[in-house]
């Protein structure tokens, strides 16, 4: 059997966070009631006429400008024409000739923390379908045209991803990516990052391509990966068994690609020129605010956190999963809290309580500035770490305006500062267990813990666990 490998290229289409539609001025919205955000534009109504939301372009035009593409000073809109029951108008308003962002790149950050260079072909400004609705009625498909005319960016990858997993890091970079900017919210079960690839194999060695087909609409980055090895073993398959590949467009069911029709070309749309939108024109000093007004990007930070920062790529990586994520802990940092403490906070506490309460990092109701008066007073050996976690910050988030040290005093939970009490209490215990600290000296480290919660025990819970255990090593050695 000779050896293939797989030749990727992906689509990946993201529904823009803005105020109003792309050409229509009804509002962007997500599980509405269906039908009710509409209006005669993105409906078709004869004699209606499409206007560009400015906010869809720049938007556009900071994505392309976080890929490194070059951005077009002159664009303008084509037609589409297709036929389908979710497409009002029979025909969509995309870009074709003339996109918003042409010849990009990005470096994708792999699992073993390799990085490896995708190129971007372009970068277009569309609307979305509406919806169709096969599971609402025992008997038709029912259409909700909420979504019809939203905002989508389709940023077009080069074919330069040879693996299932380079192709999900890939999309899993896109996904930030937009999530850092602020112009897509990224949830692909929703339908508002959606993802479509262009599949071919080819003998290692050979420099021509293969018969490329498309899978479309793959709803999260799992099962873009699976897909994948799916079809690369289809169609190895139909290799070796001396049979062509034939160029069509399929769909991911779950467990294998099925056919959905033969793969249309540039002839069918029948692309012409937009007649109702003129050119749309910008100018270096537009192009140059948007570029000045970029966040800091995830993959600049990851570099950031795990260089200067000090933090392992497990750490940044969840870190920059979201942009709120990186900017409280850059808050946290401000506040003189290191690094390691601030990631051990947010990947802990603050994400359990996030996930328990099903909330998104920017509903986080505790400000940098109160968590770090909390943290000051664990470093300051005034309470211990457990009852700062457990006890104080638990509070802290049912009243954000109230003081640490108030809720902490109002608890008891203030550390003994008496040492000589402190000494007494481990005297007192390595004296009653006589048998465990020989033990102990024996080679038995583990009986250090029972010694500390002996004393902490003694103490009502007042006394530093981790000062208690340097006294007890000291004592015990």
């Amino acid at each position: 059997m000779r050896l293939y490998e797989m030749i990727v290229g992906l689509e990946v289409h993201a529904q823009l966070q803005t105020q109003a539609k792309v050409f229509a001025p009804e509002a962007v919205t997500f599980g509405e009631h269906p039908n009710r955000y509409v209006s005669v534009v993105s409906l078709g109504y004869p004699g209606s006429l499409p206007v560009l939301n400015r906010a869809c372009v720049e938007a556009v035009v900071r994505l392309g400008l976080s890929l490194k593409c070059e951005i077009a000073r002159e664009f303008y809109f084509s037609r589409k024409n297709y036929f389908y029951p979710d497409l009002p108008k029979g025909y969509q308003i995309t870009q074709e000739a003339a996109p918003v962002a042409r010849r990009g790149e990005v470096w994708v950050r792999l699992p073993d923390g390799s990085r490896h260079r995708v190129g971007i072909t372009r970068l277009q400004l569309e609307e979305d379908t509406g919806k169709s609705l096969h599971d609402q009625d025992p008997f038709d498909t029912l259409l909700d045209f909420n979504r019809a005319g939203i905002g989508l960016v389709e940023i077009v990858s080069e074919p330069d991803l040879r693996t299932a997993q380079e192709a999900m890091a890939y999309l899993a970079h896109i996904r930030r990516l937009v999530r850092f900017l602020g112009i897509c919210d990224g949830n692909m079960e929703e339908g508002s990052l959606r993802c479509d690839a262009n599949i071919s194999v080819r003998p290692v060695g050979e420099e021509k391509l293969g018969t490329r087909v498309e899978i479309k609409n793959l709803n999260s980055i799992s099962a873009l990966g699976k897909a994948l090895e799916y079809e690369f073993a289809r169609q190895v398959g139909l290799l070796e068994a001396g049979q062509a590949v034939m160029r069509e467009t399929r769909t991911w069911d779950g467990t294998q690609t099925v056919p959905l029709r033969e793969k249309e070309s540039a002839d069918d749309y029948r692309y012409f020129p937009e007649p109702d939108l003129p050119p749309v024109r910008l100018t270096q000093a537009q192009i140059l605010r948007l570029a000045e007004n970029l966040p800091p990007l995830p993959e600049e930070l990851f570099d950031r956190m795990c260089g200067e920062y000090g933090l392992s790529a497990d750490e940044a990586t969840l870190l920059i999963e979201d942009r709120p994520y990186a900017e409280y802990f850059l808050a946290l940092l401000s506040e003189g809290v290191s690094p390691k403490v601030a990631a051990s906070w947010i990947n802990g506490p603050i994400r359990a309580y996030l996930n328990e309460a099903a909330v998104g990092m920017e509903a986080f109701p505790l400000p940098a500035p109160r968590l770090a008066e909390l943290i000051r007073l664990v470093e300051g050996r005034q309470i211990s770490l457990t009852a700062a976690r457990e006890q104080v910050f638990p509070a802290l988030l049912q009243a954000p305006h109230r003081s640490p040290r108030e809720v902490a005093e109002e608890k008891d939970l203030l550390l003994l500062q008496d040492a000589s009490q402190i000494e007494a209490w481990i005297d007192e215990v390595l004296a009653q267990n006589p048998d465990k600290v020989e033990t102990y000296r024996k080679g038995k480290a583990g009986l250090l813990g029972f010694f500390v919660g002996q004393v902490v025990r003694k103490s009502g819970g007042k006394a530093d666990p981790k000062w208690v255990q340097q006294r007890l090593l000291e004592k015990l050695h």
